[in-house]
């Protein structure tokens, strides 16, 4: 019982210092592409998060695949590292920090192959990478929100958690990089908005005991499967996540 008061007196405090709503990153989402079985989620997370920000940082609103800030996932999985320290979830982002990016349409990203059955092309480094053209993308900063545990732990958040990324996504005006237990396999997404008024979203693989406990709304989500945005109930992430960090621009 005082677990649950604490949450909730954390959760209004919170509450009257941000608006129930944040969807202004929405606009400036380019749909991921859809990574199968190419375990590529990370650098398809980190990719859509620099998307966002460039996208926002230049107002280019409403942008589709192909234009101007439709970066290339496998850039991140042969750039060479950022040197400064972080957790592993950050780390891919970091990568952007030398200033560049690959333009999809120079370095494709195909995780399937003609037949339909799965390709492992993304993790073949290709023929001439060091020549391909760079584009200028934004440098970036990251700020650890929390790490609770492994990437494969559940059950782990703490009051306040689900709260904190909201109020740093509004305070921010920024993406936030997470890590939770998708069901048999870890995996990275980005958080884009919230809505504390829907409590009928999507418990996304939740048991229905463990969904809807704490009425704290819907994430508005980019997961890596082809679509732009997925509106999920918050208990998703209170259940499965373990993990979350917030991208910005450093300039």
């Amino acid at each position: 019982m005082k677990t649950f008061l604490l949450t909730m007196m954390v959760s209004l405090s919170a509450f009257a210092a941000r608006p129930p709503v944040y969807t202004e990153l929405l606009d400036y989402v380019i749909a991921a592409p859809d990574q199968g079985k190419s375990a590529t989620c990370i650098y398809v997370g980190s990719t859509g998060a620099m998307e966002i920000l460039a996208n926002k940082k230049y107002d280019l609103k409403h942008q589709m695949p192909g234009d101007r800030f439709d970066l290339s996932e496998r850039f991140l999985i042969w750039q060479k590292s950022w040197t400064s320290p972080g957790d592993r979830v950050e780390a891919q982002v970091r990568k952007f920090n030398w200033g560049q990016a690959i333009h999809i349409s120079d370095l494709p990203f195909t995780a399937y192959n003609p037949d339909g059955s799965d390709s492992r092309e993304a993790w073949v480094k290709p023929a001439g990478y060091a020549q391909l053209p760079r584009m200028s993308v934004p440098k970036i900063q990251t700020k650890k929100l929390f790490v609770r545990g492994g990437k494969w732990d559940t059950f782990v958040l703490k009051p306040g958690d689900v709260e904190l990324i909201k109020k740093t996504l509004w305070e921010t005006k920024s993406p936030v990089l997470v890590n939770y237990n998708d069901t048999r396999f870890w995996h990275v997404i980005t958080i884009i908005g919230y809505d504390d008024t829907i409590q009928d979203a999507s418990c996304y693989e939740t048991l229905p005991e463990d969904c809807a406990k704490n009425q704290e709304g819907a994430f508005y989500i980019r997961d890596s499967f082809g679509v732009p945005t997925e509106l999920r109930d918050t208990d998703w992430f209170r259940v499965k996540g373990n993990a979350a960090f917030s991208v910005m621009v450093a300039d």
